[in-house]
């Protein structure tokens, strides 16, 4: 077998990792460069089985602290545990009404961030159509980007800027790794060899990211509805 997945402590099993915490420092100084300086995270519920979620955080964190941003510079918002076959408007995807509702809130109580971090795209293209619906720009009044890039960050309005972590070629190398171990066990009856192999994350940047606004105050625009 092998597993595929975030990189974690050492484990006697063949893997093909990517490190979430790199892709979360790669995110950070992205939006950094552009003049970024308040950061909102948002997330669905850190307890559940995958700790992506948690390692993109402390990625970013720890690129944040490397510049010499404190605490205060990084809000984190996260939703209640909640179930996905819960009831949802319009058959709306739970992540993607996550970032709705967390973002309507964030909006309501003054979010001094300028840029915004979805835990994954879904989760970021909904917080860029409430930024929308309530009257604000992206990227001109927030910076919006994610996690995955998946096929509807490229066509969502605007485009998503995420982090692409090879999941097509990660599943081709576990299939190939599979194969060959197969084939040499069979031919020389060799011991089982635990190979990991590592990819690094890219970043993709697109339309939601831009300079951080230079005013603290907001100004809407005509709503969306």
């Amino acid at each position: 077998s092998v597993l595929i997945g975030e990189k974690r402590i050492e484990q006697p099993i063949c893997s093909i990792e990517l490190s979430n915490e790199r892709a979360g420092k790669i995110l950070a100084e992205h939006l950094y460069s552009l003049g970024h300086r308040k950061f909102l995270f948002v997330s669905t519920p850190f307890n559940q089985l995958t700790l992506a979620r948690q390692q993109r955080l402390e990625g970013i964190r720890a690129h944040l602290g490397a510049h010499g941003l404190g605490e205060d510079s990084m809000v984190l918002l996260t939703s209640e545990a909640q179930s996905e076959t819960d009831a949802l408007p319009d058959a709306m995807p739970y992540e993607y009404a996550v970032g709705r509702r967390l973002m309507s809130q964030a909006l309501e109580q003054g979010v001094s961030a300028t840029a915004i971090i979805g835990v994954n795209d879904m989760t970021a293209i909904g917080l860029m159509d409430e930024i929308k619906a309530c009257g604000y720009g992206v990227p001109g009044d927030f910076s919006v980007c994610g996690f995955d890039n998946i096929f509807t960050s490229a066509i969502s309005s605007p485009q998503l800027t995420t982090i692409d972590h090879h999941l097509q070629v990660r599943c081709k190398a576990a299939v190939d790794q599979i194969t060959a171990r197969r084939r040499e066990l069979s031919e020389a009856q060799l011991p089982p060899v635990i190979s990991k192999v590592e990819y690094a994350p890219r970043l993709v940047v697109r339309a939601s990211t831009g300079p951080a606004r230079e005013s603290s105050t907001l100004r809407k625009r005509e709503r969306n509805v």
